[in-house]
């Protein structure tokens, strides 16, 4: 029988009561414009992933149903074929009053708990932030983690990092709290936007998930520092399962534009994939309208490319994009 690569993205849509804030957009997850603009990036996301990777099986996960969704979006899905919408209840969100950002995280967790029930041993997973575009193949990183169980991308390994308000120091001691022993090395942050899991580590992960979460629970009722995040528990869980590694640091990289951070460099151009955290309502919206035009479709490849690098700064910014990105500024403001 032949083994299944899944490739998904995810968007939860909040409500007004549980709405928290989303530091890129400046603005709280109900927020029309915050909306809409996770939404659009879907579509350099899938239409670029799916291009390069037209053998993975492609899910969105959301807790919207089918039919409400965007008619661009239905229209995009439909269009480049084989993506398959799932609905799901948030059912591990935080209690109320958590964490001031990122309340939609540990959707990431359902998202796992849904895959155990439908993945065989030897499948492999890899869930991946929307804003994201995948410029080649990623059959070679997807065998080495049929091989090796796991593709995880280390955001920070140098002694002394922090993360969400939560120390590397206050992490270890949470570490060594719960399960009673030091962790092998120093901790090191690993980002949400790119894990990739085999079916048997996702079950791992899903029994190791519920003892820690609950912990993470009390943490936070005793007013202690917990795992704010789901990276963060993410962390943990990859030192107590002995997953650790940073394979996916070959194809990705969280790639900074804002212009009081900037970590381009030219030879990221040669990654399979760009997170571009900064670019949501710049370079991926410019993306979204350029792909809306072309039926969703990369004619060709040389050309798209260079649009992207233009649209996106990669690998450097130019004064169009400057400019450009002036302009759209000035329209976010008259949306909420």
């Amino acid at each position: 029988m032949k083994n299944t690569h899944y490739i998904a993205s995810w968007f939860y849509r909040e409500s007004a009561d549980e709405a928290s804030y989303y530091p890129q957009m400046g603005r709280k997850g109900d927020s029309v414009l915050a909306q809409s603009v996770y939404m659009q990036i879907q579509v350099p996301f899938f239409v670029t992933f799916k291009h390069y990777n037209p053998y993975c099986h492609f899910l969105f996960f959301t807790n919207m149903r089918q039919e409400d969704l965007p008619s661009f979006l239905i229209d995009m899905f439909d269009k480049i074929g084989g993506v398959e919408v799932v609905t799901l209840q948030y059912k591990c969100a935080p209690p109320k009053g958590w964490y001031h950002s990122w309340a939609n995280q540990f959707f990431l967790y359902d998202i796992l708990n849904y895959m155990e029930n439908r993945m065989d041993d030897y499948d492999t997973f890899t869930v991946i932030d929307a804003d994201c575009i995948c410029q080649r193949s990623l059959t070679p990183f997807l065998t080495q983690v049929q091989q090796q169980g796991t593709g995880l991308y280390v955001v920070a390994d140098e002694d002394g990092w922090s993360s969400s308000d939560l120390t590397q120091s206050e992490m270890e001691d949470i570490y060594e709290t719960f399960y009673g022993r030091k962790p092998s090395t120093p901790l090191f942050y690993y980002g949400g936007e790119f894990i990739s899991l085999r079916g048997d580590k996702v079950r791992e992960v899903n029994h190791a998930y519920v003892p820690l979460w609950e912990f993470n629970l009390k943490l936070f009722e005793e007013n202690k520092p917990k795992l704010n995040q789901e990276a963060l528990l993410f962390s943990v869980l990859a030192e107590h399962l002995q997953i650790r590694n940073n394979y996916g640091n070959s194809y990705i990289k969280r790639i900074w534009t804002n212009p009081h951070l900037n970590n381009c460099k030219p030879e990221d151009r040669n990654l399979s994939i760009w997170h571009l955290p900064y670019e949501k309502r710049r370079g991926l919206h410019y993306l979204y309208n350029k792909l809306s035009k072309t039926n969703y479709e990369i004619a060709d490849e040389k050309k798209f490319w260079e649009k992207a690098s233009l649209f996106c700064g990669v690998p450097e910014i130019t004064l169009w994009k400057q400019l450009r990105d002036l302009v759209q500024k000035s329209k976010d403001i008259f949306i909420r």
